[in-house]
Order: structure tokens, then sequence, then C-alpha cells
């Protein structure tokens, strides 16, 4: 079909996003008008152009192709016709057309080369795709653009120095692979850590800083209209085992020779992108994990003879077929295990553990301990403690201690306050009352 020739962002403010790439991710600007903007990128050019009245922000690709007739009656042929007036100026012809998703390719006839520069590099255009499948041939089918390589979610087509890379936008189970943007682009520089510590200090806002991805390492940075620009590192260098086993991987053809084989069949009956490897990626899964059980198998029966001997064992050789058989277990017992006696110590001697004094102490003294008093304390005096009367007590004075009458209880009979006459009071049985035991001073 042709090569990658141009990215061009169509922004409601020109003068805001050319500020952002040229003073912020510091790009040069190659030629400029009233409505354009063209950076000096390699591979590819990056484009700015001011959207007219009534448009809507989006990215539109560019590729080159031969004369610009021919391809048209081309895609017409596979019906595919053109949207809208053929744009001309002085350098180009521009014809535009729409994916399945409605994203607008340019079909480009130049009349003069595009100017490439020496920095950035931008080496990939990416469409995340909702329809994964039906965009991937209408670019393989309809455009005719080959495919450089192929995986399970994405599929990178050979469009000259700058390639085309399709995304899922989910995988099989509903996740999402891409962000919410479906055309971005991705510049390239030969140290991106470096580059991004640079941005930073430049106030650059980071949607993801740089991390380590499958086709090398990558971060997001945010322009001044919102749109995503992929910021990568340089391709991580494939094995050459890698490689050899991609080229000659299917015994059965390439992708692209069945793809061609099935260009006349309805889109719907068409093998699905990526399904075939993803098919023989389960079953060299499966076959791993079976090699794997039998590995263990075989170190177990290895290391434990005695499950592989007698008849319901593993014999070598013996068919699938056959079925091993069954060995009833003797009946368990509820009686405690016998205690096995270890090998490797000496018997223990019956009878009480004999006391071995230990070398780093004193032999310890028979009898009682003698008491031996505290320097730090006075002798204690001999023969009982002496009485000490408190200071905060009255003195007791001798004989019985008066009579108090409790507060709110009853007065006494005679009217008396002291001791009562007569010594203690005889028990005896109250008048018109039940016997009374005797009194607590007669006890």
């Amino acid at each position: 079909m042709g090569r990658l020739s141009i990215v061009v962002l169509f922004t409601p403010e020109l003068a805001r996003q050319r500020e952002f790439y040229e003073k912020s991710l510091g790009m040069s600007p190659a030629s400029a008008a009233a409505r354009w903007v063209q950076f000096g990128t390699r591979d590819a050019a990056l484009a700015l152009r001011a959207l007219t009245e009534g448009e809507k922000p989006r990215i539109e690709l560019g590729f080159d192709v031969g004369p610009l007739e021919a391809r048209l009656a081309q895609l017409a042929s596979r019906g595919l016709t053109p949207a809208g007036k053929l744009e001309e100026s002085a350098d180009c012809r521009i014809a535009r057309v729409a994916d399945p998703e409605g994203n607008v390719i340019q079909l480009v006839e130049r009349r003069k080369p595009t100017a490439a520069g020496p920095w950035p590099r931008l080496s990939h255009a990416i469409v995340n795709a909702r329809a994964f499948d039906a965009c991937a041939h209408f670019y393989h089918d309809t455009l005719g653009f080959k495919i450089a390589k192929e995986r399970e979610h994405w599929v990178e087509f050979d469009t000259g120095g700058a390639r085309l890379t399709l995304h899922a936008w989910r995988d099989a189970d509903g996740l999402p692979l891409s962000p919410d943007q479906r055309v971005s682009f991705a510049l390239m520089d030969d140290d991106l850590d470096a580059w991004a510590d640079e941005l930073r200090g430049r106030g650059v806002r980071f949607a993801t800083t740089p991390t380590e991805e499958e086709i090398g390492r990558m971060a997001e940075v945010e322009d001044a209209d919102g749109w995503f620009v992929v910021l990568r590192g340089p391709s991580p260098e494939v094995p050459i085992e890698e490689a050899l086993a991609e080229d000659y991987g299917d015994d059965e053809g390439t992708r692209i020779e069945q793809i061609r084989k099935t260009a006349e069949v309805e889109p719907g009956a068409r093998p699905g992108f990526g399904s075939r490897k993803l098919a023989r990626k389960k079953i060299e899964r499966v076959a791993t994990k079976g090699f794997d059980a039998m590995q263990r198998t075989r170190e177990s029966t290895t290391a434990r003879p005695e499950r592989s001997s007698g008849p319901g064992g593993f014999s070598p050789g013996a068919g699938a077929g056959s079925p091993r058989p069954f060995t009833p277990r003797p009946p368990r017992s509820d009686a405690p295990r016998p205690y096995p006696p270890r090998t490797d110590r000496p018997p223990r001697p019956d009878g009480p553990r004999p006391f071995t004094p230990r070398e780093d102490r004193p032999p310890r003294p028979e009898g009682a301990r003698p008491f031996t008093p505290r320097e730090d304390r006075p002798p204690r005096p001999e023969g009982p403690r002496p009485f000490t009367p408190r200071p905060d007590r009255p003195a007791g004075g001798a004989g019985p201690r008066p009579f108090t009458p409790r507060p709110g209880g009853p007065p006494r009979r005679d009217g008396g306050t002291g001791p009562r006459p007569g010594g203690p009071r005889p028990g005896g049985p109250r008048e018109g009352g039940p016997p009374r035991g005797p009194r607590r001073d007669d006890r």
C-alpha cells in the first residue's frame, strides 16, 4: 500500500498545542503557516492543523500511495469509496477513507518529498479498535498492508520506518487493554529515562511513568488538548531462537497466506487475528503440564519404591487402559501407636535421674542457709517490740470504757447514761414474749 508518512492532530487551539510540543517536549518546527505547523521528526512527520468551524478534534493518519486515481479505482473494486472531496495543495493531493470504526485515513499523492527531521523519531501510529478483527481485515485485505508482527491482542503492519499498530480495545475477558483514545502515536528516544527527567523539569504531566513492557520501555504524557502521547525507548533485541521460532513456527503456512486464501470469504467466517497462535499456546501449555506431571510421577516412584512394587503399584510399560487392582488397607486401630526408640541415642536408665553438679558453680553447703544481716539496716533489738502510742489518737484510760448511746437509738428505761447498774442483766423470758436466749455478757 505505502508508507506511513504523517500524523495530523486537528486542534481547536493551534497556538497552545504548538507551545506544548515545541517548549515542553522540545521539538523543532520544520514548517509553519497560519493554520498549519509541521515538526521535524524522523520516519514520519507530526503536524498540527487548526480546526474549521463545525469540525471535531481528531487524529488522522496519512499514507503515501502512488497515482491517486489508480489507487481509488482499486479500492472501489473492493467496495471502499472515499469520504468527501479530494484536497489539493502545492505539495500533495489527499483523499480520505474511513475504517470500520470511523477513523479517518489519508491517502496522499505527494508532489514533493516530506522533509525528515533529526529528533525525535515518530516510530508508531496506534489504532485502538473495539472491532479488532474487522479493523485488522480492513487494513490488511482492503488497504493491502502487510503484517510484520502478530500477537494475541495486537497486530503490527509494515508501513515503512514508522509502523501502524492495531491494538484490541479489550481482551477476551472484557478487561481494557488500551486507553480511552481511538488513535495515538509514539515518539521514540534512545534514552527514555533521561528524556523523562528533562520533561519533568519542564512541568510535563505523566499519565504513566516509564515502565518495562513487552515491546520495550514506555511512558505516556498528556498534551494541551488531552491526547495521550506515547514516549518509548528502543525496542528490545529479540533472541535468535525466538526469531527463528516465529519464522518457522507454523508448518501449515504463515498468517498472511491464510488471510490471502480467505480474502473472498465473508468477514464473519474469516479466522480471527491471534486465534491460531493463542490455540497453539494453549496446546503447548497442556503438553507442558502433562510432561511435568509425568516427571513428578517418575520422581516419586524412584524416591519411594515401596509404592511402585506389588500388585497395585506402577509398572513401567503398562498400558494406559489396564486398571490398577484395588488393595484394601488394614483397619486402623484406636490403640496408641508404640513409641519407636531412637537408634542414634543411648538407652535411658531406669529410675530417677541422678543429680550432676555443675562444674562452673561452687558446691552448696549442707544444712540450713545461715542468715546474713544487711549492712544498710540497724540491728533488730531482742525481745518483744514496745508499744508506741499514736499521737493522732487519745490515750486510753484505765477501767471500763463509758457507754455512749448510739445516735438515733431508743433511750434506756432507767434514763441513765453510764454503765447499767447491778451488772449484767440476767437472762430470762420476757413478759408476754417467747423465751430469750442467754445475753451476750453471759455467753
